[in-house]
Order: structure tokens, then sequence, then C-alpha cells
């Protein structure tokens, strides 16, 4: 699939202001082949459904050093000036170089981070050789809390601080409900990238990984035709942030809508 088509398909899910503006935020980097690895996975996600512990599971085996939003154009930009690289294209294949191996790079996506993969020209000269999965949450209710509770709070990652504190009063029903509609939107817009690629990709549910995390290993390792580590690190780190509010909240939520409470 072309590039061009890649940007087109995109676009269909983000519109055409979000493309431009990542386009922008990378400052319209030059389009040159990538140095990469043979084998490629992309675990692609809506927010909150544990894509942090998935991609430090992964990043305990000897295929992969960190598996994160290596494209985000954030990160880019602040490699590219630590570095002292020419642009975003030099800074994303810096990534490429130190955050996989000569076996394997791995990354995690949304759709800003495959828009800004697609523009960098990386997404289609990689297509080919690039294993996707989905990942998901069985739980979308605590899904969307956690969502919600994170954009109050500010704090998205563990190794975060509160912007400020939330309370049991912050409770936002119609709040959670969004997120819902929205974790439910990337969800399916993500599937339909997917098939509309050409490509195929196993849906895995983050409950599934906290339960038997070496089957997930294993299932990536044998989707990129890896040997599965016999008995992979599992201490990845991170802190839960789901505590008694979330609990509240998510209860209450199911009793004030138990039609949206539904799987």
């Amino acid at each position: 699939m072309a590039r061009a088509d890649l940007l087109a398909l995109i676009e269909t899910y983000i519109g055409p202001e979000r493309m431009a503006a990542t386009a922008a935020a990378l400052d319209d980097a030059p389009v040159r082949p990538f140095e990469a690895p043979p084998r490629i996975a992309a675990i692609l996600f809506a927010s909150r459904s544990g894509s942090s512990y998935a991609g430090r599971l992964l990043a305990n085996t000897l295929y992969f050093r960190q598996v994160g939003e290596n494209f985000a154009p954030d990160q880019l930009a602040a490699i590219s000036k630590r570095r002292s690289l020419p642009d975003c294209h030099s800074a994303a294949q810096w990534m490429i170089g130190h955050r996989g191996t000569p076996e394997a790079f791995a990354y995690k996506a949304g759709f800003s981070v495959l828009a800004a993969a697609a523009h960098l020209g990386f997404l289609d000269q990689t297509l080919e050789r690039t294993r996707f999965i989905l990942l998901r949450r069985r739980d979308r209710v605590a899904q969307a809390v956690s969502l919600t509770r994170a954009e109050l709070s500010g704090r998205f990652h563990s190794n975060q601080n509160d912007g400020r504190p939330v309370s049991r009063s912050d409770y936002d029903g119609d709040h959670i409900a969004r997120n819902l509609d929205r974790i439910d939107r990337n969800e399916r817009d993500l599937a339909d990238f997917v098939t509309r690629t050409g490509k195929e990709a196993p849906t895995v549910y983050y409950e599934d990984i906290c339960a038997d995390p070496a089957a997930f290993v294993g299932l990536v390792c044998g989707l990129l035709d890896l040997p599965a580590p016999e008995a992979p690190a599992t201490d990845v780190d991170l802190e839960i942030l789901r505590d008694a509010i979330s609990e509240k909240w998510s209860a209450r939520f199911r009793e004030d809508r138990p039609e949206r409470a539904k799987p």
C-alpha cells in the first residue's frame, strides 16, 4: 500500500485538520528510506487499555529495548533536540536503532502515531513485514473511568504527578459515557484500518495479559517467528493507578447507566 494511500486512509478516521497538524508537528520532515530490522510489531490501542504494561513485557525480552509510542511527534521532536539531529526523520531512525534490536522493532500506536509513521514514510516501507496486534480491555467501563480520571487529574502514567487531586465528588457520568463512546469508536476504526490495509491482527485483552503475561509474550514472538522465552520476566515497574475512587465511579456508572455497562 503506497504512502499516499495510507495517508488518505488514516485521514478518513481522524480528518484533514489532524492530519495537517501531524505533518506540521513533524516539521514536514523529508521522506527517506528507513533502516529497520526484518520484524516489526505494532500494538494498536485505545487510551487506557494497558499498552504500557504490554509494551514493557515485550521490552523484557531480548528482541526489543523499549516499546512505546516511538513515532509520536512530541517524542521525535524531543529526541531530535536532545540528540542534535537534523529532523524528525532522523529522530525516528534513532528510535528504531536504539529502541529495537537487529532482530525486531515494536511500537505502540493510536491514530496519531499511525499518522506520523505514515507521514514519515515508515508505515508504507515496512507494512509488508509488520504484524499488527489489537489491544483491548474487557472492562470498558473501568477503561472509560480511567481515561476520565486521567483527563481530570492530568496524570496519564504512574511516573507523572497529579495536576490536581480527584475525589469521589468529581464523578461525571456524561464525561465517562463520552469516553466510552470514544473508546468504542477508536477500537472499531483501528480494526477497520487493519482490514483495509489487507492485514490481519489478533485481538488481545489486557485482563488476559495480566492473567498470563508469558502467553502474551509468546503470542507476539510467534507472530514474528521468534523463539519465545521460556520464562519471560514479568516485573515491569509500573504502579496501578486504579484505586477506591475508580471503583466507586465504576460502580456508580454501572448503576446509573446499566445499558452502557454491557460488554
